[in-house]
């Protein structure tokens, strides 16, 4: 098991739910943990929750659904710290009716994916070269079975929760690719469902769900197992490698969404 003592962790979408059940859980086996969160007041109050278990910790603003503010937050990071040992892209949002952002994309893909792809790509150089670092990409079990490329932003028909299984599949293709490509790097990257949790994302598309702590434990066994020290491009279950839908598989999708999105992103890269 690895330790997180001094560890620095960023996770991102931390001031609320799994998000930030799992700092709180991190800042008690003493790492060092950079918050990230959209609302000032959220952050302050989280700020101050943490600080009472460990006074090592850092916060980042950023509004998700403008990726200007994505760069500018990968800067105040790359600024105030030399590496990050785990990044958790954890960040996600569920809209019944689609949503256009100030970049011009519909809201689901640029928050649950697109904004983690740039943050990600951004913050590579703190992570690759980091002893045993990790990237957890947080999916669901409820991944979408097939990509449409000419409907990733809903072009020709939408539906709130076929969008987000959507962004689910993007993420795990993510990962995949990234797996590939940096496989001569000391950086392992994994993804993971963290169980259907009772949070304000599944509110608001269904109902039900474990406590948030259940959650959040999925979530620190993705970062201390040596099972994700070890390996790259795993997508964990119930702290299980499993297998994701094989659409996830097709390394000719994982390097088209990743060239896109390096087009889609490239102004802020």
């Amino acid at each position: 098991m690895l330790k997180m003592e001094n560890k620095t962790i960023l996770i991102t979408g931390s001031t609320d739910g799994i998000g930030k059940e799992t700092a709180k859980k991190l800042a008690e086996k003493g790492a060092q943990i950079i918050i990230h969160g959209r609302n000032e007041d959220k952050i302050y109050e989280t700020l101050q929750e943490i600080k009472k278990i460990n006074n090592n910790v850092f916060a980042v603003q950023a509004d998700f659904s403008d990726l200007n503010q994505v760069k500018t937050a990968a800067k105040d990071i790359s600024d105030n710290f030399e590496k990050i040992d785990i990044l958790f892209n954890n960040a996600a949002e569920f809209v019944h009716e689609k949503e256009i952002t100030k970049d011009g994309l519909e809201r689901q893909f640029q928050v649950n994916y697109l904004a983690h792809f740039l943050l990600t790509e951004k913050l590579m150089p703190l992570i690759k070269d980091t002893d045993n670092s990790k990237i957890l990409n947080i999916s669901s079990m409820i991944h979408a079975s097939a990509i449409d490329f000419d409907n990733l932003q809903g072009e020709k028909n939408y539906s709130g929760s076929g969008q987000y299984a959507l962004t689910k599949l993007l993420n795990i293709l993510h990962t995949y690719k990234l797996a590939r490509k940096h496989e001569q790097d000391k950086v392992k990257i994994n993804c993971l469902h963290p169980g259907v949790i009772e949070t304000k994302l599944l509110n608001a598309a269904w109902s039900g769900g474990m406590p948030v702590s259940e959650g959040a434990e999925n979530l620190l066994y993705a970062a201390e197992s040596e099972v994700t020290s070890n390996m790259s491009g795993l997508y964990l279950e119930n702290r299980r490698p499993m297998q994701s839908n094989p659409v996830s598989y097709d390394t000719e999708i994982q390097d088209k969404l990743y060239d896109l999105s390096l087009k889609m992103t490239e102004k802020f890269l």
